[in-house]
Protein backbone atom coordinates (compact mmCIF):
# COMPACT_ATOMS: atom_id res chain seq x y z
CA UNK A 1 0.00 0.00 0.00
CA UNK A 2 1.16 3.99 -0.67
CA UNK A 3 0.12 6.29 2.00
CA UNK A 4 0.23 9.78 0.96
CA UNK A 5 -0.50 12.54 2.82
CA UNK A 6 -1.39 15.93 0.86
CA UNK A 7 -2.23 13.89 -1.78
CA UNK A 8 -5.30 16.83 -3.12
CA UNK A 9 -3.13 19.54 -3.01
CA UNK A 10 -1.36 21.11 -6.30
CA UNK A 11 1.72 18.44 -6.87
CA UNK A 12 -0.55 15.44 -5.51
CA UNK A 13 -3.52 15.77 -7.99
CA UNK A 14 -1.09 15.62 -10.49
CA UNK A 15 1.08 12.60 -8.78
CA UNK A 16 -1.34 10.18 -7.32
CA UNK A 17 -2.51 8.92 -10.92
CA UNK A 18 0.87 8.91 -12.30
CA UNK A 19 2.04 6.70 -9.17
CA UNK A 20 -0.42 4.15 -9.10
CA UNK A 21 0.28 3.75 -12.85
CA UNK A 22 3.97 2.99 -12.27
CA UNK A 23 3.39 1.15 -8.91
CA UNK A 24 0.97 -0.94 -11.32
CA UNK A 25 -2.34 -0.23 -9.28
CA UNK A 26 -0.93 -0.75 -5.94
CA UNK A 27 -3.46 0.43 -3.82
CA UNK A 28 -3.08 4.14 -2.24
CA UNK A 29 -4.66 5.29 1.06
CA UNK A 30 -4.80 9.04 1.18
CA UNK A 31 -4.78 10.73 4.75
CA UNK A 32 -7.78 13.40 3.91
CA UNK A 33 -7.80 14.35 7.85
CA UNK A 34 -6.70 18.34 8.11
CA UNK A 35 -3.11 18.90 8.30
CA UNK A 36 -3.40 19.73 11.99
CA UNK A 37 -4.19 15.78 12.35
CA UNK A 38 -0.72 15.24 11.63
CA UNK A 39 0.95 16.35 15.12
CA UNK A 40 -1.64 14.25 16.66
CA UNK A 41 -0.16 10.64 19.01
CA UNK A 42 -1.25 7.98 15.69
CA UNK A 43 -1.86 11.00 13.42
CA UNK A 44 -5.36 11.74 14.27
CA UNK A 45 -5.88 7.83 13.50
CA UNK A 46 -7.80 5.59 15.54
CA UNK A 47 -5.85 2.85 17.16
CA UNK A 48 -7.14 -0.01 14.99
CA UNK A 49 -7.01 2.33 11.92
CA UNK A 50 -3.48 2.96 12.28
CA UNK A 51 -2.17 -0.28 13.30
CA UNK A 52 -4.15 -1.54 10.05
CA UNK A 53 -2.34 0.87 7.93
CA UNK A 54 0.91 0.29 9.29
CA UNK A 55 0.77 -3.46 8.53
CA UNK A 56 -0.01 -2.46 5.16
CA UNK A 57 1.99 0.32 3.81
CA UNK A 58 5.33 -0.51 1.96
CA UNK A 59 5.27 3.41 0.35
CA UNK A 60 5.01 6.77 2.29
CA UNK A 61 4.99 10.20 0.33
CA UNK A 62 4.67 13.23 2.44
CA UNK A 63 3.35 15.85 0.61
CA UNK A 64 0.87 17.72 3.55
CA UNK A 65 2.91 20.98 4.74
CA UNK A 66 1.50 24.46 5.99
CA UNK A 67 2.38 26.23 2.73
CA UNK A 68 0.93 30.01 4.31
CA UNK A 69 4.08 32.25 4.39
CA UNK A 70 3.00 34.46 6.84
CA UNK A 71 2.05 32.43 10.08
CA UNK A 72 4.04 32.48 13.35
CA UNK A 73 7.23 29.91 13.18
CA UNK A 74 5.68 28.16 16.65
CA UNK A 75 2.16 27.80 14.58
CA UNK A 76 3.60 26.38 10.94
CA UNK A 77 5.98 24.45 12.70
CA UNK A 78 3.00 22.52 14.16
CA UNK A 79 2.95 21.20 10.63
CA UNK A 80 5.65 21.26 9.02
CA UNK A 81 7.72 20.02 11.46
CA UNK A 82 5.83 17.98 14.28
CA UNK A 83 4.01 16.43 11.76
CA UNK A 84 6.65 15.24 10.16
CA UNK A 85 8.28 13.70 13.03
CA UNK A 86 5.14 12.20 13.82
CA UNK A 87 5.16 10.63 10.26
CA UNK A 88 8.79 8.76 10.66
CA UNK A 89 7.20 7.84 14.21
CA UNK A 90 4.09 6.31 11.74
CA UNK A 91 6.69 4.70 9.90
CA UNK A 92 9.03 3.16 12.07
CA UNK A 93 6.17 1.11 13.04
CA UNK A 94 5.37 -0.09 9.17
CA UNK A 95 7.06 -3.73 9.19
CA UNK A 96 6.86 -3.53 4.93
CA UNK A 97 8.38 -0.16 4.41
CA UNK A 98 10.66 0.43 1.67
CA UNK A 99 10.87 4.44 1.05
CA UNK A 100 9.51 7.10 2.72
CA UNK A 101 9.60 10.34 -0.03
CA UNK A 102 9.69 13.53 2.32
CA UNK A 103 8.79 16.45 -0.48
CA UNK A 104 10.45 19.34 0.50
CA UNK A 105 11.25 22.93 -1.26
CA UNK A 106 14.57 24.42 -3.10
CA UNK A 107 13.58 27.57 -0.87
CA UNK A 108 15.21 26.32 2.47
CA UNK A 109 18.23 28.05 1.26
CA UNK A 110 16.19 30.75 2.78
CA UNK A 111 18.78 34.31 2.48
CA UNK A 112 22.04 32.22 1.91
CA UNK A 113 23.64 33.49 -1.65
CA UNK A 114 24.92 30.84 -4.22
CA UNK A 115 24.20 27.49 -5.77
CA UNK A 116 21.96 25.16 -4.48
CA UNK A 117 22.93 21.79 -5.09
CA UNK A 118 21.40 18.24 -4.37
CA UNK A 119 23.25 17.95 -0.86
CA UNK A 120 22.63 19.05 2.61
CA UNK A 121 21.93 22.55 2.92
CA UNK A 122 23.25 23.97 6.18
CA UNK A 123 23.30 27.83 6.44
CA UNK A 124 23.00 30.90 9.58
CA UNK A 125 22.06 33.23 6.96
CA UNK A 126 18.30 33.65 7.77
CA UNK A 127 15.55 32.87 6.31
CA UNK A 128 12.46 35.32 4.47
CA UNK A 129 9.35 33.52 5.69
CA UNK A 130 8.47 30.93 8.49
CA UNK A 131 7.61 28.44 5.96
CA UNK A 132 10.76 28.31 4.31
CA UNK A 133 12.65 27.84 7.96
CA UNK A 134 9.67 25.26 9.10
CA UNK A 135 10.39 23.24 5.53
CA UNK A 136 14.71 23.19 6.64
CA UNK A 137 14.01 22.08 10.23
CA UNK A 138 11.21 19.55 8.76
CA UNK A 139 13.96 18.58 6.50
CA UNK A 140 17.07 18.30 9.08
CA UNK A 141 14.50 15.80 10.99
CA UNK A 142 14.24 13.52 7.90
CA UNK A 143 17.56 12.74 7.15
CA UNK A 144 18.92 12.46 11.03
CA UNK A 145 16.81 9.21 10.49
CA UNK A 146 18.87 6.30 10.63
CA UNK A 147 16.65 3.44 10.34
CA UNK A 148 14.21 3.85 7.64
CA UNK A 149 14.54 4.26 3.97
CA UNK A 150 13.67 8.22 3.61
CA UNK A 151 14.87 10.36 0.69
CA UNK A 152 14.28 14.27 0.15
CA UNK A 153 12.55 15.95 -3.12
CA UNK A 154 13.01 19.77 -3.15
CA UNK A 155 10.24 21.01 -5.47
CA UNK A 156 10.73 24.74 -7.33
CA UNK A 157 8.21 27.24 -7.71
CA UNK A 158 5.02 25.08 -9.10
CA UNK A 159 2.28 27.15 -11.71
CA UNK A 160 -0.63 25.72 -11.55
CA UNK A 161 -4.02 24.94 -9.60
CA UNK A 162 -3.99 28.89 -8.36
CA UNK A 163 -0.95 28.22 -5.45
CA UNK A 164 1.39 30.92 -4.60
CA UNK A 165 3.34 31.14 -7.91
CA UNK A 166 0.10 32.91 -9.57
CA UNK A 167 -0.97 34.84 -6.48
CA UNK A 168 2.52 36.69 -7.20
CA UNK A 169 1.93 36.96 -10.83
CA UNK A 170 -1.26 37.95 -10.50
CA UNK A 171 -0.10 40.95 -8.09
CA UNK A 172 3.28 42.32 -10.06
CA UNK A 173 1.44 44.12 -12.57
CA UNK A 174 -0.98 46.38 -9.45
CA UNK A 175 2.64 46.88 -7.98
CA UNK A 176 2.76 49.79 -10.36
CA UNK A 177 1.22 51.62 -7.42
CA UNK A 178 4.20 51.22 -5.28
CA UNK A 179 7.55 52.79 -6.26
CA UNK A 180 9.95 49.81 -5.43
CA UNK A 181 10.04 45.82 -5.28
CA UNK A 182 12.24 43.49 -3.69
CA UNK A 183 14.61 41.82 -6.55
CA UNK A 184 17.52 41.61 -8.73
CA UNK A 185 16.80 41.84 -12.48
CA UNK A 186 19.78 38.93 -13.23
CA UNK A 187 18.03 36.55 -10.29
CA UNK A 188 17.03 33.33 -12.34
CA UNK A 189 13.13 32.49 -11.45
CA UNK A 190 13.23 29.00 -11.34
CA UNK A 191 9.34 27.52 -12.52
CA UNK A 192 8.13 24.46 -13.28
CA UNK A 193 4.41 23.47 -14.16
CA UNK A 194 2.07 21.49 -11.45
CA UNK A 195 2.40 18.37 -14.46
CA UNK A 196 5.57 18.20 -15.10
CA UNK A 197 6.11 17.78 -11.40
CA UNK A 198 3.82 15.79 -10.22
CA UNK A 199 4.81 13.08 -13.13
CA UNK A 200 8.76 13.90 -11.87
CA UNK A 201 7.50 13.15 -8.37
CA UNK A 202 6.12 9.97 -9.51
CA UNK A 203 8.78 8.61 -11.38
CA UNK A 204 11.53 8.85 -8.79
CA UNK A 205 9.77 7.04 -6.16
CA UNK A 206 8.43 4.37 -8.46
CA UNK A 207 11.51 3.59 -10.33
CA UNK A 208 14.27 5.55 -8.60
CA UNK A 209 14.31 5.60 -5.53
CA UNK A 210 17.26 5.58 -3.23
CA UNK A 211 17.13 6.01 0.20
CA UNK A 212 19.60 8.72 1.51
CA UNK A 213 19.00 10.59 -1.64
CA UNK A 214 18.44 14.24 -2.42
CA UNK A 215 16.45 15.31 -5.54
CA UNK A 216 15.88 18.70 -7.02
CA UNK A 217 12.91 18.89 -8.82
CA UNK A 218 13.44 21.56 -10.64
CA UNK A 219 14.50 23.39 -14.62
CA UNK A 220 17.63 25.04 -13.39
CA UNK A 221 19.06 28.27 -14.73
CA UNK A 222 19.78 27.56 -18.45
CA UNK A 223 15.40 27.24 -18.13
CA UNK A 224 14.73 30.14 -16.01
CA UNK A 225 13.83 33.57 -17.10
CA UNK A 226 15.28 36.23 -14.99
CA UNK A 227 13.21 38.53 -12.91
CA UNK A 228 14.01 41.39 -14.90
CA UNK A 229 12.73 39.52 -18.09
CA UNK A 230 9.85 38.72 -15.88
CA UNK A 231 9.08 41.98 -15.13
CA UNK A 232 9.51 43.13 -18.94
CA UNK A 233 6.57 40.73 -19.80
CA UNK A 234 4.61 41.86 -16.75
CA UNK A 235 4.89 46.02 -17.95
CA UNK A 236 4.61 45.18 -21.52
CA UNK A 237 1.35 46.87 -21.59
CA UNK A 238 2.69 49.87 -20.07
CA UNK A 239 2.00 51.23 -16.27
CA UNK A 240 4.92 52.53 -14.16
CA UNK A 241 7.53 50.03 -13.23
CA UNK A 242 8.68 49.77 -9.57
CA UNK A 243 12.41 49.86 -9.12
CA UNK A 244 14.15 46.68 -8.03
CA UNK A 245 15.64 46.83 -4.18
CA UNK A 246 17.68 44.85 -1.96
CA UNK A 247 15.23 42.66 0.27
CA UNK A 248 16.67 44.51 3.70
CA UNK A 249 15.41 47.92 1.84
CA UNK A 250 12.01 46.97 0.61
CA UNK A 251 11.68 45.45 4.63
CA UNK A 252 12.19 48.94 5.86
CA UNK A 253 10.19 50.71 2.97
CA UNK A 254 7.35 48.25 4.12
CA UNK A 255 7.64 49.43 8.06
CA UNK A 256 6.86 53.61 7.09
CA UNK A 257 4.37 52.39 4.28
CA UNK A 258 0.79 53.36 5.79
CA UNK A 259 -2.47 51.38 5.50
CA UNK A 260 -4.18 53.63 4.24
CA UNK A 261 -1.87 54.40 1.38
CA UNK A 262 -2.30 52.96 -2.38
CA UNK A 263 -0.53 49.84 -3.07
CA UNK A 264 -0.33 48.61 0.29
CA UNK A 265 -1.95 45.38 0.32
CA UNK A 266 -0.48 44.80 -3.05
CA UNK A 267 2.63 45.90 -1.31
CA UNK A 268 2.15 43.58 1.76
CA UNK A 269 1.48 40.71 -0.46
CA UNK A 270 4.78 40.48 -2.40
CA UNK A 271 6.66 41.31 0.57
CA UNK A 272 5.88 37.59 1.12
CA UNK A 273 6.66 35.68 -1.69
CA UNK A 274 9.12 38.03 -3.44
CA UNK A 275 12.38 38.96 -1.47
CA UNK A 276 13.77 35.75 -1.94
CA UNK A 277 14.08 36.99 -5.97
CA UNK A 278 17.23 39.61 -4.16
CA UNK A 279 19.20 36.56 -3.42
CA UNK A 280 21.18 35.22 -6.04
CA UNK A 281 20.48 31.40 -5.79
CA UNK A 282 20.55 29.41 -8.93
CA UNK A 283 19.07 25.86 -8.74
CA UNK A 284 20.99 22.73 -9.71
CA UNK A 285 19.07 20.13 -11.23
CA UNK A 286 22.46 17.40 -10.78
CA UNK A 287 21.57 14.22 -10.97
CA UNK A 288 17.77 13.82 -11.26
CA UNK A 289 17.96 16.19 -14.40
CA UNK A 290 19.90 14.10 -16.19
CA UNK A 291 17.88 10.92 -15.02
CA UNK A 292 14.22 13.15 -15.81
CA UNK A 293 15.71 14.12 -19.20
CA UNK A 294 16.72 10.54 -19.90
CA UNK A 295 13.27 9.34 -18.99
CA UNK A 296 12.15 12.10 -21.62
CA UNK A 297 10.43 14.61 -19.08
CA UNK A 298 12.37 17.17 -19.93
CA UNK A 299 10.92 20.73 -17.93
CA UNK A 300 9.51 23.61 -20.37
CA UNK A 301 11.30 26.75 -20.13
CA UNK A 302 10.23 29.25 -17.65
CA UNK A 303 9.54 31.89 -20.03
CA UNK A 304 7.05 29.92 -21.66
CA UNK A 305 5.36 29.29 -18.25
CA UNK A 306 5.34 32.38 -17.26
CA UNK A 307 4.44 34.58 -19.94
CA UNK A 308 0.98 31.72 -20.25
CA UNK A 309 0.25 32.42 -16.88
CA UNK A 310 0.47 36.25 -17.13
CA UNK A 311 -1.83 36.30 -20.31
CA UNK A 312 -4.44 34.30 -18.63
CA UNK A 313 -4.68 36.62 -16.14
CA UNK A 314 -5.29 39.85 -18.35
Amino acid sequence: MILVTGGTGTVGREMLPVLEQLMRGEPVHLLRRPTADLCQPGLGLSEETRRELQRQVRVIVHCAAEIRFNLPLDEVRQTNLEGTRRMLEFARGCPRLDRFAHVSTLYIAGRREGWVREQRLAHSEGYFNTYTQSKHEAEALVLAETKLPVSIHRLSSVLGGGGHVEQVLRLIPFSSEIPILPGKPEVPVDLVSAEWTGRALALLIARHFTPGAIRHICAGPELAPTFGELMDVAFAGGGRRPRLVSASKFEWALKAVSERSTGWRAMMGLATFLPHLSVAQPFDPGATGELLASAGLRPVHGRELMTAALSAMV
